[in-house]
């Protein structure tokens, strides 16, 4: 099939006010979007043999939590749905998409949402500045759904996230200094009762107005799947947090860098879980290597170039740390679909669609 590619910029949406009023805006402006990924995930879950339904009934079992421990967000969702003119059911099944895909099939047989990220601290970087980055790994079609939330919530921090539209947060800023980015973990211990969705997770990190409340929301919020996590701070802080349901392991900056991909590294975790997503996902042994020595070459004297050049590397193509088009097992064509570079203390993102093809980065700012 011949499909053309997006390469420019991804559209930056504008919501503000309280959690309803968010909602209906971003439900309402992203319409288009939202509709393409719920019509993308169908067509991908189906291949897995969830029908759609199968899978909104997933998601909506996770509605009586969601109402009881996170409503601001979930009222946020329900106003995305309304504004986009589908259910509520649906705009959680987009953020339920890892609950979905490894809940009932529990062989991780679709491609991942892999990832390679990267941070430098200042003591590590040319200008004396934290360097935040990462290649988000995924079904190529997101492209064509990604966007750039810009928030100005009622009270907190004003936020700028890049997520697929419908989904409440992949990585991204705050106005506080706060930056993530996240990589696909999976173990032993997943699909897990009790959980929340990490979108969700995600969305509350940025939401916090300072760092070491951003790390207590990481550590504390209960999963029903493992995730990576990688947080900074612009006045040059950093650090790792490989979660599971039940128990988190961190890991901190060697040399001023951290570089994570898809892999357990931290001794504690090696020493007690399983790595279930190397069975698909070998290729993040030799990522994060790969990255790890670029970005250590010039330790010192990073810049934002050396981030660029690093999360370019096509060694092992389709298995790169900038992946072309690969198909999967289930029929989903997986890809680098962005990179994504993060200045916090700048208040801005520079995003690539599609970094494996002829691409632009543009630049996002929390100001207008």
């Amino acid at each position: 099939m011949t499909q053309t590619l997006r390469t420019s910029a991804f559209p930056i949406i504008d919501i503000s006010g309280n959690a309803s009023e968010r909602g209906l805006q971003y439900g309402s402006k992203a319409q288009q979007y939202i509709l393409q990924g719920i019509a993308n995930y169908k067509s991908s879950f189906a291949e897995e043999g969830i029908s759609w339904a199968q899978a909104c009934q997933t998601a909506s079992s996770f509605i009586p939590r969601l109402k009881k421990e996170e409503s601001a967000l979930f009222i946020e969702i329900e106003g995305i749905a309304q504004g986009a003119g589908v259910n509520t059911e649906e705009i959680l099944a987009l953020n339920c998409r890892t609950e979905i895909l490894y809940g009932q099939n529990k062989e991780v047989n679709s491609p991942t949402d892999g990832c390679t990220g990267a941070i430098a601290l200042p003591s590590a970087s040319a200008s004396g500045k934290v360097l935040h980055g990462q290649n988000w790994d995924w079904q190529d079609e997101c492209a064509e759904t990604s966007i750039v939330l810009r928030i100005t919530p009622d009270k907190g921090p004003k936020l700028l996230i890049h997520t697929e539209a419908g989904i409440l947060a992949r990585c991204g800023i705050n106005s506080e200094g706060i930056a993530l980015t996240g990589n696909f973990l999976k173990c032993d211990r997943d699909n897990q009762p009790g959980g929340i969705p990490i979108p969700f997770v995600r969305r509350k990190i940025l939401s916090q107005n300072n760092y070491s409340a951003a790390i207590r929301i990481a550590l504390s919020s209960p999963k029903s799947f493992s995730t990576n996590l990688m947080l900074s701070h612009c006045s040059g802080e950093a650090v790792n947090l490989e979660t599971t349901p039940g128990e988190t392991f961190w890991l901190q900056p060697e040399n001023g860098l951290l570089v994570h991909a898809n892999h357990f590294e931290s001794y504690g975790a090696l020493a007690k879980v399983k790595d279930e997503g190397l069975k698909v996902a070998s290729c993040s042994l030799h990522r994060a290597r790969r990255v790890r020595e670029a970005l250590s070459a010039n330790i010192g004297d990073l810049n934002i170039e050396h981030f660029i050049s690093a999360f370019s590397d096509k060694f092992d193509n389709p298995n790169g740390v900038c992946a072309e088009p690969d198909q999967g097992p289930g029929g989903d064509t997986s890809s680098t679909v962005a990179t994504i570079l993060l200045d916090a203390s700048l208040g801005k993102m520079w995003i690539a669609p599609r970094p494996y093809d002829t691409h632009t980065y543009t630049e996002y700012s929390l100001t207008d």
